[in-house]
């Protein structure tokens, strides 16, 4: 085969598989959320557009809340105050 004719098919076939992949809907979706996490960063969320999926239900993670909470606890004990002190007064037997 001669070597433009090499070229040739190599150009082509490159053609043919940008095709293939501009007509992805998965490539556009992958941009897509790419740019918006992008956009995000940049200039921040915007207040007037609706939650995206699983962001109103996403959970804090278990394990900074507890590691907070641990090092206040361990903080409270430190300085001599309980976080949760006993009531001063007993209510009255009945």
């Amino acid at each position: 085969m001669a070597p433009w004719a090499r070229i040739f098919w190599a150009y082509w076939l490159t053609i043919e598989i940008s095709h293939a992949l501009l007509r992805s809907p998965t490539f556009h979706h992958g941009v897509r959320r790419i740019h918006r996490t992008v956009q995000d960063i940049r200039y921040g969320r915007n207040p007037h557009e609706p939650l995206r999926q699983g962001e109103a239900t996403a959970e804090p993670s278990k394990t900074q809340s507890f590691l907070k909470y641990f090092i206040e606890e361990l903080r409270n004990q430190a300085r001599g105050k309980p976080t949760n002190p006993p009531p001063t007064k007993l209510p009255p037997k009945t």
